[in-house]
């Protein structure tokens, strides 16, 4: 038999074939691992590369582990077909070195993604109120200034966890708004500028597009937001960007920025704006829990994983956080973070 088919040159040329079109397909001969190791190989070879998806962060020391889990969290759900540049705004001369080194070895580790990691110096934002948020919560205002050859970047908060590939969110129609976001329950704040609005969204997860933001010079828009309305800044850069592109805000499908709800009564009373009374809701009841039960993308609003158990939010969000912390090269480290408390 193993005669036969050596001989047999017609044979061969199919199998071959055969074994490049599973190949590239990434579907596994033996096992799971075998499946990991087409991922990675064909991963190497640009011409396989079909979407290019930009994320950021703004981030400090004390979000490195966080921060990291996240960027996991993205490489591990991939598609073989999408190389994920992450953009890492950190403040200059504070961020340590050897924090850097702990995100640059993912580009050894996952073949599909560049790391940029861009140094910001604080002082641009002098004015800029810090008693509640750090400093670098207001770095994802800068990015249309800061990364002049891409049009869209989807921007993360590190306590973030993404469950699939980011293709479609990138692709999202945007219908000439600057940003879509996931609603929040704060809209009511806005009456302090004198906007009413119902499209008042989360600032952790956004998708923004910055070739909007250059066309239109928003960043010193912000800037002199934040001079002239310092102590009447709720949740900071959150606030900053609500006011300041308000009429240019849209919301995100619900699955992409999804917050970590205990419970489907908790989904249901924020999708009311907390007020079932006012007859409106930010999405279709059905939408919205369809979305807190599969989401793409959860954001650690109520509860970090890393601080406390889950008594404010549900012990799936809880333990899939730790599943993606464990695929870490730093799991140890991480559990020096925690107190060693999962």
């Amino acid at each position: 038999m193993i005669k036969f088919y050596t001989k047999n040159k017609t044979f061969i040329k199919l199998y071959i074939l055969v074994f490049i079109y599973f190949s590239i397909e990434g579907i596994p001969f033996i096992n799971l691992e075998n499946k990991a190791m087409i991922k990675k190989r064909i991963s190497v070879n640009d011409s396989f590369i079909k979407q290019r998806i930009s994320v950021g962060y703004g981030l400090n020391n004390d979000y490195t582990y966080p921060t990291l889990v996240s960027m996991i969290s993205i490489l591990e759900n991939s598609s073989n077909y999408t190389l994920y540049s992450f953009y890492l705004l950190v403040q200059k001369n504070i961020f340590k070195q050897e924090n850097i080194e702990k995100f640059m070895h993912l580009e050894k580790k996952y073949n599909r993604c560049k790391i940029n990691i861009i140094e910001v110096n604080g002082e641009i934002l002098s004015n800029a109120d810090t008693k509640d948020y750090p400093l670098e919560s207001y770095f994802r205002l800068l990015f249309s200034k800061l990364i002049v050859d891409i049009d869209r970047i989807i921007y993360l908060d590190g306590d973030t966890l993404v469950f699939t590939d980011l293709t479609e969110m990138i692709n999202l129609e945007m219908n000439n708004n600057i940003v879509l976001g996931f609603v929040d329950n704060s809209y009511k704040k806005a009456e302090i500028f004198g906007i009413k609005t119902l499209k008042y969204i989360t600032s952790g997860v956004i998708l923004i597009d910055l070739k909007k933001m250059r066309e239109e010079n928003i960043e010193p828009k912000f800037f002199e937001f934040i001079k002239n309305n310092k102590n009447n800044l709720y949740k900071d850069d959150q606030t900053i960007i609500n006011i300041v592109l308000h009429g240019r805000i849209d919301l995100l499908p619900p699955k992409f920025g999804m917050w970590n709800f205990l419970n489907r009564g908790s989904v249901l009373k924020h999708n009311h704006y907390e007020n079932r009374t006012l007859g409106i809701q930010a999405y279709n009841d059905e939408e919205i829990l369809k979305a807190w039960n599969s989401p793409s993308i959860i954001h650690y609003v109520r509860a970090k994983p890393w601080k406390r158990k889950n008594y404010f939010t549900h012990i799936f969000f809880h333990e899939k956080w730790w599943e993606y912390a464990k695929k870490s090269d730093e799991y140890e480290n991480i559990l020096k973070f925690t107190g060693g408390k999962k």
